[in-house]
């Protein structure tokens, strides 16, 4: 028997952790939409790669973006590369060090999927005001802070 958020413990920590894998969930499920199997950890690599066109990337860049190891960063990259949305090139200041970037069907791929992501954060908003909105960032953006 699976337990709701609401059963549980009340504290903020646990409702943001229960309402983030619950959010995580809905956008994955958006995403599966689309048919293009891709999570939404993927989608934000690819988004961060977008941002940041024109700048040298590496793979420690995309690790410090997921808060996870370079090792587990790689993973990621080979399945985004795999699926022929990015590229890895190697630096001409460092042959070490290999350059991340977007392919043309990462570009594509990315704008589809910020649309479904912004189409869902609409629906998300529904019955909550622009100060309820307000409010709860920066209620988690101190809660991020007091997390460092």
């Amino acid at each position: 028997m699976r337990m709701k958020c609401n059963e549980m413990v009340d504290t903020i920590g646990f409702t943001i952790i229960c309402t983030g894998k619950m959010l995580i969930k809905n956008i994955n499920s958006a995403f599966a939409t689309l048919n293009l199997e891709i999570t939404f950890e993927q989608m934000g690599v690819l988004y961060f790669l977008s941002k940041n066109e024109g700048k040298e990337m590496i793979q420690q860049d995309i690790a410090n973006l997921l808060n996870k190891t370079k090792s587990a960063a790689l993973r990621t990259i080979n399945i985004l590369e795999e699926k022929k949305y990015l590229k890895r090139t190697s630096s001409n200041e460092d042959l070490r060090k290999n350059i991340i970037q977007l392919t043309q069907e990462g570009r594509h791929v990315i704008t589809k999927m910020h649309k479904k992501f912004l189409e869902l954060d609409l629906d998300l908003n529904e019955n909550i005001t622009k100060d309820e909105s307000d409010m709860c960032k920066t209620a988690l953006l101190k809660i991020q802070s007091n997390c460092n």
